[in-house]
């Protein structure tokens, strides 16, 4: 066992890790399985609780991970006995849902998650501290969770809430609002992030794929899957465009209150992979009924389009970027993201046209790619400025989302000056 995993400049993602992220793509995908089977009210809500309790799950194994991994035979044995608990997990989310089970295998694993932490709180004298937080949140969560055992029907879903937002407040913010000195590592979480969109993009194609098989080829059906698609190339786009894998090492190095705020960036995430999931049922219930010619409004499409707005504008303020363009650039470039969630919503939900629904948002999906070209061209490629002490990123497709700056800055102002370095970055 080694200590803090902060020996590298630079980290990626294990080969074990990339293993045990497919067992989650299982998981992800009996979600969406579950979602199509009941898109109604009480069904999304349960889609979304599950899948917050399973992404909770992989966060808590992949921060883990990020702290202490060494790719050695002690953590790789974890890493499987927690990916293993995960795919029996999966196994569970199934239409006749048997929370029971869910909730006595969920419990286990976070308990054995608490005997990681306490391990190494013993091992690592300067991990001691968090240790002991985190500790103290997977064990008061496997404590919920095992309680709701006692209980049946709502009373066990709302020790299910309970227990998580024990959990994550205690292990996260709690701690590192209170911690002395926390340890450093050198962390790889943005990349274990993106991985996981890949995931949940994934998910969606596959969705739109299912529904063109359904829609035998129609024109209305394919119109709605290429829609689908363009619209998770859009997302894509979006999020990678403007991706920084340093922006953790730059909050834990930004102090306690950099710290505590990196979580609306990590936490903010969770909204963006439900609605990206979400949007790929939607895609695929609009191409079901493109094919039989059947209307209706599309209410889970389009507001899983302006959750995943949301999300962007969340991650963005929780790492507290500046991409150095202009206030009227910033104004329009959310004006753009604005536009695609009010088509989804005034479409989606006040016309019966499934096809003109998904269609339409696609082409607000391409107007704001556009405008982001235009940007980066104008911007050059983008970068990341390395400085004594707050580095500042800029380009990229999610620019506005942070710009505070009053004046742009132009690609005349990449260079090097004053002893800042200049490198490509995110």
């Amino acid at each position: 066992m080694s200590g803090i995993h902060d020996w590298e400049p630079l980290r990626r993602a294990t080969w074990l890790e990339l293993f045990c992220d497919l067992v989650f793509v299982v998981a992800v995908a009996r979600l969406g399985q579950l979602l199509h089977h009941d898109h109604s009210l009480g069904g999304v809500v349960a889609y979304a609780g599950l899948f917050v309790a399973v992404w909770w799950l992989w966060i808590s194994f992949s921060y883990f991970a990020d702290l202490f991994d060494d790719d050695g035979p002690w953590h790789r044995a974890a890493q499987l006995i927690a990916a293993l608990g995960a795919a029996v997990l999966a196994v569970t989310i199934q239409p006749g849902f048997d929370s029971a089970r869910f909730a006595a295998i969920f419990a286990l694993l976070l308990l054995f998650l608490t005997g990681l932490y306490a391990i190494m709180g013993r091992s690592v004298p300067r991990a001691a501290e968090l240790c002991r937080w985190y500790v103290i949140g997977s064990a008061s969560g496997a404590l919920l969770w095992g309680a709701s055992l006692l209980v049946s029907g709502p009373a066990r879903y709302a020790l299910w809430v309970v227990a998580l937002v024990v959990n994550a407040t205690v292990s996260g913010p709690l701690a590192y609002a209170r911690m002395k000195n926390p340890p450093v590592q050198v962390s790889h979480m943005p990349e274990r992030f993106g991985l996981f969109t890949l995931v949940v993009l994934g998910e969606a194609v596959w969705s739109t794929v299912a529904g063109i098989t359904e829609g035998a080829w129609s024109p209305g059906a394919v119109t709605v899957a290429v829609s689908g698609f363009v619209i998770a190339c859009g997302i894509w786009w979006v999020y990678f465009g403007a991706f920084d894998e340093a922006a953790i090492d730059r909050a834990l190095a930004g102090g306690r209150n950099a710290q505590v705020r990196s979580f609306l960036y990590g936490y903010g995430h969770l909204i963006i992979y439900v609605s990206i999931a979400a949007t790929g049922i939607g895609v695929e219930l609009a191409a079901e009924m493109a094919a039989h010619h059947h209307h209706g409004t599309l209410p889970l499409f389009a507001f899983a389009q302006v959750a995943i707005i949301a999300g962007f504008l969340l991650i963005s303020s929780g790492i507290g970027l500046d991409f150095g363009v202009s206030r009227r650039t910033h104004a329009v470039m959310i004006g753009l993201k604005s536009l695609i969630g009010v088509t989804a919503l005034g479409l989606g939900l006040f016309t019966e046209s499934p096809v003109l629904t998904v269609a339409a948002v696609a082409g607000a999906w391409l107007v704001l790619l556009v405008a982001e070209a235009i940007i980066v061209h104008r911007l050059g490629h983008p970068k990341i400025i390395d400085g004594a002490d707050a580095p500042v990123t800029w380009g990229g497709a999610d620019a506005a989302m942070a710009a505070g700056g009053d004046d742009g800055v132009g690609a005349d102002d990449v260079g090097t000056d004053d002893g800042v370095r200049v490198k490509e970055g995110a």
